[in-house]
């Protein structure tokens, strides 16, 4: 009798717990606003002009923490964050190497971490800010803001606080810089300790223009099982594309959208019982705009393992790319290139689970 009213007040203990710590996670939730005003870091003086050619790279580099020796427990794996501050540092700076390998006008980041446990408190942001000196202006919004994330259930590998989020970079003058909020969310509690997925819409001046120069940075849902997240993400998208279209201004996108564009689908097709990235609708666009991706090699492996080319458990998607209107000329990034298009630059998943894709447009008048 005992121990059975032992374990009555164990149990009640428990769900007072439960109770405290599901609660405290609600009151102190991320709630963005639909809107939100981003401020542009040092700030550059250089205009966008007409007929002049400007580059870009798109790069989830996975908060530095999902290099090749790598997996997820989500995508199968057994990890939830890595091993060490040095494994950070290490991917971290193959990160910033690729990126000052391809020196661009435009850097679209995801997955960044300014504070987080998972990737041992570095401020990414402020490492590649360094990196790439005073020549390039800074915008940061919000994609992941938790004060605990309790997940996997361990003691030592839990992912813990958050703050992570999209960046863009660039060498030009931004007039504009806004954070959009994605439709769409989790049903509580698990809401409370997950991603709150939004846009960075970035404006530019054009000289001797009055038509914008538009960048859009995203990174769509994931693990949207039931697929109605995406299909919010995406008509909003749609959306925003047909309002910019109607002013006449100039709109690259670009990201990762965590589907498999319409020109991909069936060149990496999942044969086991993986995680699946559905394919965007052959229809999405609107009338006056394209995909621009690279179809000759992978933008992302799967993490259900540590990279391994020669397994046949290795999964690989095209997921990362950009959208662009029809007033942009996309050129030839580089000599390397048989044709003008986005190109992926191969870097075999050393320091992140993606690749990054560049491109290389001009302005037509």
């Amino acid at each position: 009798m005992k121990i059975f009213r032992l374990l009555i007040r164990l149990f009640i203990v428990l769900l007072l717990f439960i109770f405290i710590f599901i609660g405290t996670l609600t009151v102190f939730e991320y709630k963005p606003q639909d809107v939100e005003d981003l401020i542009v870091q040092n700030n550059q003086t250089k205009l966008v002009k007409l007929n002049d050619s400007m580059t870009f790279m798109t790069f989830n580099i996975g908060y530095a923490g999902l290099g090749k020796d790598e997996d997820f427990i989500l995508d199968g794996g057994k990890n939830g964050i890595p091993k060490s501050k040095e494994v950070v540092d290490t991917y971290l700076s193959g990160i910033q190497d690729a990126i000052s390998e391809y020196t661009v006008d435009f850097y679209l980041l995801q997955e960044i971490d300014l504070k987080s446990r998972r990737s041992y408190k570095i401020n990414q942001l402020e490492e590649i800010e360094n990196a790439l000196g005073q020549t390039y202006s800074s915008q940061f919004a919000y994609n992941f803001k938790s004060l605990l994330v309790p997940f996997p259930l361990s003691l030592t590998d839990y992912i813990g606080y958050v703050e992570s989020g999209i960046a863009t970079l660039t060498s030009f003058r931004v007039s504009d810089s806004q954070r959009l909020q994605f439709p769409g969310e989790f049903s509580w509690p698990l809401r409370v300790a997950n991603l709150k997925r939004a846009m960075m819409v970035s404006r530019l001046e054009i000289e001797n223009s009055t038509k914008e120069f538009v960048i859009v940075n995203l990174h769509m849902s994931a693990y949207d099982g039931d697929g109605s997240l995406r299909a919010q993400e995406m008509a909003f998208l749609k959306a925003f594309l047909e309002s910019e279209k109607a002013l006449g201004n100039y709109v690259v996108v670009g990201g990762d959208f965590n589907q498999t564009f319409p020109e991909a689908v069936g060149i990496y097709p999942v044969t086991q019982d993986f995680y699946e990235a559905f394919p965007i609708e052959d229809n999405f666009l609107p009338t006056g705009y394209s995909f621009m991706i690279d179809t000759s090699l992978p933008s992302c492996r799967l993490l259900n393992q540590p990279y391994d080319p020669e397994s046949i458990n290795t999964q690989y998607y095209i997921i990362d790319g950009f959208i662009v209107s029809s007033n942009i000329l996309v050129e030839k990034f580089n000599d390397t290139q048989s044709s003008a298009g986005a190109m992926t630059v191969n870097y075999d998943f050393e320091n992140s689970d993606h690749n990054p894709v560049v491109m290389k447009i001009k302005l037509l008048p």
